[in-house]
């Protein structure tokens, strides 16, 4: 028996909880929080303005809530409003604004960051720039000189066979000249050899005539 009344206990309860309104104490007030519907019950503490308290039962000037920390007990209904104080939408816009300004301050910072990389990049691509039209003057100028080196090779390897050519020539032509000589030599030595001969046939001749 108890425990069906303790269990009818707990869904009364959490059905009170399940149906409880949020509301908050209104501004410039700090409502006394009783421990029941009148003032001749206890103060339990003071609500300041602009707690948030859930409603259990709600009467014409009496209300049963239970504020932030748990404790259950009463405040005048009058000093319920269904929004929040201006006090509380100031301490929130307070620490919106805080929030705000330290993630303005944190993306300013990565933003500075962003364009110092930024101005880094730059001058590397400036840099590879340089260096690239740099190595394309290079290019162009080996380039030419390598086209002039072709071109020196074709013309020391055409002179060089016209030297083998002019070589050849100067051989068959001494050849020709050590021939020549030879013939030269062998018809100055015939035509002394006949002179001789003629001249000692003319001494001969003489003598027999004396």
């Amino acid at each position: 028996m108890k425990t069906k009344a303790l269990f009818i206990a707990c869904l009364l309860f959490f059905a009170s909880q399940a149906l409880a309104e949020t509301l908050y104490i209104t501004d410039r007030i700090n409502a006394t929080f009783r421990s029941g519907p009148g003032t001749q019950y206890s103060i339990i503490k003071g609500l300041p303005s602009g707690t948030s308290v859930q409603v259990i039962d709600r009467a014409k000037k009496w209300s049963r809530v239970t504020e932030e920390g748990g404790a259950d007990g009463w405040v005048l209904t009058q000093w319920l409003v269904s929004k929040p104080t201006q006090g509380v939408l100031l301490n929130t816009l307070k620490v919106t604004h805080s929030a705000l300004v330290k993630t303005h301050a944190k993306t300013q910072s990565e933003l500075s960051k962003l364009q110092a990389e930024n101005a880094q990049l730059k001058n590397q691509l400036a840099t590879s720039d340089e260096a690239a039209s740099s190595s394309e003057t290079s290019y162009q100028q080996l380039k030419k000189k390598s086209a002039n080196f072709l071109q020196l090779e074709e013309d020391y390897k055409e002179t060089k066979h016209q030297l083998e050519n002019l070589s050849k020539k100067a051989d068959i032509l001494n050849d020709r000249l050590s021939k020549k000589n030879m013939v030269w030599f062998l018809a100055g030595g015939g035509v002394l050899l006949v002179g001789f001969i003629i001249g000692s046939s003319s001494r001969k001749k003489k003598a027999s005539y004396c």
